[in-house]
């Protein structure tokens, strides 16, 4: 309990390394929202760090609040390109004025937005319609911790193209539990739609944090969940797969997986937002992971 033990697992020269599909953008920055609360320069000035590091090809957009993206705007430097998400904590003339105020900049490229659904209440729907027309942006509704069935009907044909769930946050009670987080990827499986996670996601491993002490899921335990979910769709087992404490079993189970089945992870599990972009990609690289792609990034 409370340590974060990862075990590095020496490659076997018999198995290859899992190849980049799997990992590919798979951590968006969120270095601007809680607990990180970086400031907006020292935010994009650390992203351009990861966009230029060896590990740069994991590295998914910068997460910003559309609130900030005048401040985003004027911190950006004026021959830095960006791929930004935004993420609507305004709404209405709020939300349409960050639209155009991206769209109007050459330097940045919107490639998603993400809103809650409680957030945007009854306007949902119409919100979700009108994103149809951003092209090349993937809409991400973030959905309640349970009674999200609504919302997934948005998902599924209402504009919304991919389904948000919270997986952490500031708090104990921001972390759902593992029968939770079960049956949203079990409901997202069974229905064949597409989802993002954020918050808490900071370590390969599930654990207990040892500074927190709050229960935090692994992120190798999220990727081996969601392929549990593609095969058996019982809520009951990928919950134990959440639960799993264990380093080897998680990676045995990973490496044993070829190009087709980790497509079909990812096509899934499409990226998670963290604060502390290295936090997973260290633990991945600790597990031998991602040593096939460290000579193709960068």
């Amino acid at each position: 309990m409370g340590r974060v033990e990862v075990v590095a697992v020496p490659p076997d020269p018999a198995v290859p390394l899992a190849p980049p599909v799997l990992f590919t953008g798979l951590v968006d920055d969120a270095a601007l929202f809680p607990p990180g609360n970086a400031t907006m320069d020292r935010a994009l000035a650390e992203h351009q760090i990861h966009r230029a590091a060896s590990y740069a090809g994991l590295v998914g957009p910068f997460l910003c609040p559309a609130s900030r993206l005048d401040e985003l705007l004027a911190a950006l430097p004026h021959d830095q390109s960006l791929d930004v998400a935004l993420v609507f904590d305004v709404v209405g003339d709020g939300a349409h004025q960050a639209l155009r105020a991206t769209a109007a900049d050459d330097r940045l490229t919107l490639v998603a937005v993400e809103a809650a659904h409680a957030r945007l209440g009854t306007d949902a729907a119409s919100v979700g319609a009108n994103l149809s027309r951003l092209t090349g942006a993937t809409g991400f509704l973030e959905v309640a911790r349970t009674g999200f069935d609504d919302s997934l009907d948005l998902v599924a044909g209402g504009g919304w193209e991919a389904a948000k769930y919270r997986t952490g946050g500031t708090s104990a009670q921001a972390f759902p539990t593992e029968a939770e987080l079960a049956a949203f990827l079990v409901a997202v499986t069974a229905r064949e739609l597409p989802f993002k996670l954020t918050a808490g996601l900071h370590h390969a491993v599930r654990h207990t944090g040892e500074d927190t002490g709050f229960e935090q899921h692994g992120l190798l335990n999220v990727l081996v969940a969601t392929r549990v979910a593609q095969q058996t769709g019982k809520a009951a087992e990928v919950a134990a797969v959440l639960a799993e404490r264990r380093t080897d079993p998680l990676v045995a189970f990973v490496m044993s997986w070829n190009d087709d089945a980790m497509k079909h992870v990812r096509q899934a599990f499409r990226s998670f937002g963290c604060c502390g972009v290295t936090d997973p990609i260290d633990d991945l690289a600790a597990l031998g992971l991602t040593g096939a792609i460290d000579g193709q990034l960068g």
